[in-house]
């Protein structure tokens, strides 16, 4: 900041206030470490994006780009945890210690995620659409999609409220690694084990380690 010389000028009026500088004091050494990582983060992923295009280009050197899906492109995609596929398989073992017979709850778990977008809210109002997605298409469809919608609600996946549309109307999808964290006694060590090593890979463990909290992330 310039310093001026001292001149005689106009005296201020009270209500002008003037702001203060920003120093380095001001910033929080938290908010230094989060501005740190997401910089190491972004290089992290440009640096995969770079290596994994030679690759394609080496290996595809003729692909045309229109035959690919690409989220920066086409519409219609939806923000998921990457060890989503993995959380379902665990749901499905969870599924099966909680009622004592096989239930695909992973799969219902699955389309709920396809289906919420950034509030985490899902408004159901066709159970029947939900249960075709799940993979339910007979004529006791939306029956086991409520079954496992149970088997979720139990679990602490989600929460629900009922309404005009029925007793799943409203459904909130929690952080599943914070449920997953309270199940990890009724998961197998080695289950939980890699869950952990793949989060770790991709930066989302704070919410598995009970010892992390979210300035260490």
């Amino acid at each position: 900041m310039a310093v001026r010389k001292k001149t005689p000028t106009p005296t201020l009026s009270p209500s002008v206030a003037v702001a203060a500088p920003v120093t380095a004091a001001a910033t929080s050494q938290t908010d230094i470490l989060s501005l740190l990582n997401a910089t190491q983060k972004k290089k992290r992923v440009s640096k995969a994006h770079k290596n994994a295009m030679t690759m394609r280009a080496e290996l595809w050197p003729d692909l045309d780009e229109n035959r690919l899906w690409r989220r920066n492109v086409n519409d219609g995609f939806s923000t998921i945890p990457r060890t989503l596929s993995l959380i379902a398989s665990i749901i499905d073992d969870l599924a099966k210690k909680e009622t004592g017979k096989s239930q695909a709850a992973g799969k219902t778990y699955f389309g709920l995620w396809c289906r919420v977008w950034d509030e985490n809210l899902l408004i159901i109002e066709n159970e029947t659409a939900y249960a075709l997605e799940a993979g339910y298409p007979g004529e006791r469809n939306t029956t086991t999609w409520r079954s496992h919608m149970r088997v979720l609600q139990r679990l602490g996946f989600i929460e629900v409220r009922d309404g005009a549309y029925g007793p799943f109307n409203y459904v909130l999808l929690l952080n599943p690694y914070i449920i997953l964290r309270g199940l990890k006694d009724q998961i197998p060590q080695k289950t939980y084990s890699f869950l952990l090593q793949r989060s770790i890979e991709i930066g989302a463990q704070g919410d598995l380690l009970e010892n992390s909290g979210k300035e260490e992330k």
